[in-house]
């Protein structure tokens, strides 16, 4: 069995929120966050998560975390701007919707009454990127139906650290929710500072707060989290721009 044909039997109704979202309209941070959110720590510009649970309609809603990447070259992919080839190509995975709006934000909009470290994060000498932050509403092009994807979609950005920011959003005994689902893909020497895994701090401060998604998503390079057993019968994705599979892991 594919991960598609499994998360197929997970899928949910497009959140009312969004469903009735327009461009007037300010970021809902509550419905957002009461809504199903997958977290991508070091996103990249990697659309795969994206196309896995929109197209099955699992989760309407993804932050994607990466203090790597310039909101320019986010802004280009989003686009379709054919001179940045290598976002063009990452994010071929949301073709067949456009943008309904895009909302920009700042600190305050994600945590308004501020927030505390329970992990200190270790300062990355790579990071270079300035800070950002918007949510982005796509909408499914006409002519496409519900085989090719969710109606809507919800990708908020983040040019931030993973590893602070889940922290940030989730840690702060608020009434936000666990993650539904996290991907988790340690890159070596792709600039990060810690690994996403087993045992690295993201894990950490999760158990620590005891804020655990419902499922992961782990590359073939990266142990899973203590406590999450790979979901039997299910073959691995391909993800990431890269050679290594993804498999789908459920909190015990």
């Amino acid at each position: 069995m594919t991960i598609y044909e499994f998360l197929s039997g997970e899928r949910e109704q497009v959140p009312a929120w969004l469903t009735q979202f327009n461009a007037e309209m300010t970021f809902p941070r509550e419905h957002f966050f009461a809504s199903r959110v997958v977290y991508y720590p070091g996103s990249g510009l990697d659309g795969q998560p994206v196309k896995l649970f929109g197209s099955t309609h699992t989760a309407h809603c993804f932050v994607y975390v990466d203090y790597g990447v310039e909101r320019s070259r986010v802004e280009a992919a989003l686009n379709d701007d054919d001179e940045h080839e290598l976002c063009h190509r990452q994010l071929t995975r949301f073709r067949g919707y456009h943008t309904l709006a895009r909302v920009n934000l700042t600190e305050r909009d994600l945590t308004p009454e501020g927030w505390q470290y329970h992990i200190t994060p270790i300062r990355n000498p790579f990071t270079t990127v300035p800070a950002f932050g918007f949510l982005e509403v796509l909408e499914r092009n006409q002519g496409l139906d519900d085989g090719h994807g969710a109606h809507r979609l919800a990708i908020l950005f983040l040019g931030a650290d993973g590893i602070a920011t889940y922290d940030a959003l989730f840690c702060q005994r608020t009434s936000i929710k666990a993650p539904f689902a996290v991907v988790t893909q340690d890159h070596g020497f792709g600039g990060n500072y810690d690994r996403f895994g087993q045992g690295g701090m993201l894990q950490r401060v999760a158990q620590q707060c005891n804020v655990l998604p419902q499922w992961l998503l782990v590359a073939d390079n990266t142990k899973p989290w203590e406590g999450f057993a790979r979901v039997p019968g299910v073959s691995g994705e391909l993800g990431g721009g890269g050679p290594h599979l993804r498999f789908l892991y459920r909190r015990n």
